[in-house]
């Protein structure tokens, strides 16, 4: 007997398994948050955090793991289910911790290939299309969320289609089948649609935008991420004057007028978050919510390569300026904390969190969302420091010292 159904709930898989922590006949059970195995009246649990990957062959399924690999046989025709449940199981986890909410638009398989500035990866995976992007789910730990608001191109070829990001990563897809065609339409209705969105936010912001304008600042601001208030006066000074006017009736008015102090004005890039989005609740369900909207600020360093970022809030809560010193040039680092900060869909406790603190289970998510976005690796590897707003006269001071060349 290789299987044993538990109270009709959960089903135990008893397998061999040849691993570093466990010799013998064990008993599987997948769980939420990872792999359960008993033995006798032992147990222990491998996380989905620390897989690695997972492979059936030859009726061995073989899950690599930060500590060691699992090979478990013995299981007969009940090999394939164990693996099917893992891997439902496992991309449900990772696409928690992409912050992927909702349900797709479509479900495919294929092959994709991507290239991350020299990075190149490729294989086989279930592909998702959502609301806001595209999901590549491979059995590994290399998935990836593909952010529909900052594609810039997409190309379609005998068979595959290709998108390219702004800043330069490319993804490719093929042998969809029958998929093809659905899935290109796929994503471009949700591009459209995501257009939309955009256009309607940033009219809500300044009703006096023409057509032109709207549409050329939805590009610079792509669900509202970060943009120089300069490039955006340069299309249209009502919809700068609209945002720096938000920015005067919040609690960082004063800090704003210093930041202008320390660098160009036109320099400090802007960004805003006020869309309608959908959510998982704990049941399982989709929720529909209004975002409160938040505004926040990236402000270049006079040395070239350092920055702080004011995350504008509530009077209620507390708040605090991040400091970050990087490599290369300013409007690097504010396009990756874009793409950072979109990607945790405007978490940004995740951006802030310590590493010690992202090694409790209670942040096992969190950590798994580092392991795949190397844009939010850059960031949180950039961050050098914080000043707390206690007084404005202490706050200022310690700005200075981190931002004055």
């Amino acid at each position: 007997m290789s299987t044993v159904e538990k109270d009709n709930l959960a089903i135990e898989y008893i397998a061999q398994l040849d691993s570093p922590m466990i010799e013998g006949e064990v008993k599987a059970n997948v769980g939420e948050n990872g792999l359960v195995l008993k033995v006798m009246f032992e147990a222990t649990e491998i996380p989905y955090a620390a897989i690695r990957s997972f492979e059936l062959r030859d009726y061995v399924l073989t899950v690599e793991t930060d500590f060691g690999a699992f090979r478990f046989s013995k299981m007969g025709n009940w090999c394939q289910p164990f693996y099917d449940e893992l891997s439902s199981s496992y991309n449900g986890k990772v696409r928690k911790a992409l912050f992927v909410d909702g349900s797709p638009v479509i479900k495919v398989r294929g092959k994709y290939h991507l290239d991350e500035h020299g990075y190149v990866a490729q294989g086989d995976a279930e592909i998702q299309v959502y609301e806001d992007c595209v999901l590549i789910l491979p059995p590994n730990d290399g998935a990836r969320r593909i952010p529909l608001c900052f594609v810039t191109s997409v190309e379609k070829g005998d068979f595959t289609q290709s998108l390219q990001l702004d800043t330069e990563e490319r993804y490719t897809f093929e042998k969809l089948g029958y998929d093809t065609e659905p899935f290109a339409d796929a994503i471009a209705e949700q591009l459209h649609l995501l257009r939309e969105k955009t256009l309607r936010a940033i009219k809500a912001i300044d009703p006096s935008l023409t057509p032109q304008q709207a549409f050329v600042i939805a590009k610079k601001m792509p669900k509202g991420v970060a943009a120089p208030v300069g490039s955006l006066a340069a299309v249209a000074p009502s919809f700068a004057s609209a945002l720096e006017k938000r920015i005067h009736s919040s609690r960082s008015r004063k800090e704003y007028e210093i930041f202008k102090t320390i660098c160009d004005p036109a320099r400090i890039w802007v960004g805003f978050h006020a869309f309608d989005e959908k959510k998982d609740t704990e049941n399982g369900t989709e929720e529909e919510f209004q975002s409160e909207g938040m505004l926040w600020l990236i402000v270049p360093g006079q040395r070239g390569d350092t920055g702080a970022v004011e995350f504008i809030v509530t009077e209620e809560e507390s708040a605090a300026t991040f400091i970050y010193q990087f490599r290369g040039d300013f409007d690097g680092f504010a396009r990756s904390f874009n793409r950072a900060l979109e990607a945790i869909s405007f978490r940004r406790e995740v951006i802030r969190l310590s590493d010690d603190a992202l090694q409790k289970p209670e942040y096992a998510t969190y950590a798994m969302a580092v392991r795949h976005n190397p844009a939010l690796q850059f960031v949180r590897g950039s961050f050098a420091g914080r000043v707390i707003h206690s007084s404005i006269k202490s706050w200022q001071k310690g700005v200075l010292t981190y931002l004055k060349a």
